[in-house]
């Protein structure tokens, strides 16, 4: 069951990986500065827009889960493990098995709660619809 798990972590984990950074992929989705009460107040949209200068303020892989949920609240999406912080964000018209919109996840170590990995699943295309 174990090797299970971890062959689909493995596939989830690749199949929300592009070839571009996820800061490339996040400036896609705009450049709305983020500020912990501009997220507090913004909307699903408003708040893909955000990422970008989030990851331009914060060093996320010097995070833990718990510093994440911090400074954007409680999870409002689902990848894989509680542990895991993941957000819906961006435009509603995406949608996945994750729900509308594209899900932030910060992947951490289970050990050390550090962030080990950010994705956007699924990854940001070129064109927004």
């Amino acid at each position: 069951m174990r090797f299970l798990s971890v062959a689909v972590l493995s596939i989830a984990v690749l199949s929300g990986c592009s070839g571009e950074s996820i800061e490339k992929q996040a400036k896609k989705l705009g450049a709305r500065e983020f500020t912990a009460q501009a997220w507090r107040a913004g909307t699903q949209e408003e708040r893909g827009q955000m990422i970008a200068s989030f990851l331009g303020k914060h060093a996320v892989t010097e995070l833990t889960a718990k510093q994440v949920k911090d400074l954007l609240g409680p999870s409002t999406g689902y990848y894989d493990y509680d542990e895991y912080p993941a957000y819906l964000v961006g435009p509603r018209a995406v949608t996945t098995e994750y729900g509308h919109g594209y899900l932030w996840v910060f992947i951490t170590d289970k050990n050390s709660g550090k962030v080990r990995e950010v994705i956007l699943v699924p990854p940001v295309p070129d064109k927004q619809s």
